[in-house]
């Protein structure tokens, strides 16, 4: 059988973004892994990946990977949940170089300006995507919380508790085992 690699390589131009199977996804899952870690380093690495067997959540049924640069292998990730109200961003991986993460972060902000997709977001990637992407922020709470599930305990904010960031849809939850506080950005 085919790598992923091999198939993006041989199938597909430089740059595109596609959906891998779920067998390519298991194939690559330790580059998958490697670009999820490497994207959240600084923080010690996703909530929601401690090994490379994480990548085959079946709750992360949207994948998408491209090949960017020269070289034949894969350069950025992201993923999320499908679920009632479109997809929920949930994460992305990167090789590091900068002209690959401006690709990402290019590609997800259109994403996000397009209805049916939607990320919780704060710290960098809010400076990032909200900021200088421009993506809106949903800032009613009843939506919020419908979006999340009306079961999922949070704390509501409204304005950043801190008063560090713009928007009036922040709160705080537990996500993987962590209490974060968010903002939901996109277009539900």
């Amino acid at each position: 059988m085919k790598k992923l690699i091999d198939i993006l390589v041989e199938d597909f131009p430089k740059g595109k973004y596609v959906e891998p199977t779920s067998t390519e996804k298991n194939q690559e899952k330790e580059v998958l892994f490697d670009l999820i870690q490497n994207a959240y380093a600084s923080i010690g690495g996703h909530v929601k990946f401690k090994s490379s067997d994480d990548i085959n959540q079946s709750s992360l049924a949207y994948w998408q990977v491209a090949d960017i640069d020269e070289d034949p292998e894969i350069d950025v990730v992201f993923f999320g949940k499908q679920g009632p109200y479109g997809v929920k961003h949930t994460g992305m991986g990167h090789d590091g170089e900068r002209p690959n993460i401006k690709n990402l972060l290019t590609k997800k902000t259109q994403l996000l300006k397009t209805p049916g997709n939607y990320v919780e977001v704060s710290g960098t990637a809010f400076d990032s995507l909200v900021g200088y992407g421009g993506v809106p922020t949903i800032d009613d709470e009843r939506i919020v919380r419908a979006v999340l599930g009306n079961n999922k305990p949070l704390k509501w904010h409204g304005r950043h508790p801190d008063g560090k960031k713009d928007g009036d849809g922040w709160y705080t939850r537990t996500i993987g085992g962590k209490e974060l506080t968010k903002i939901m950005a996109g277009v539900i």
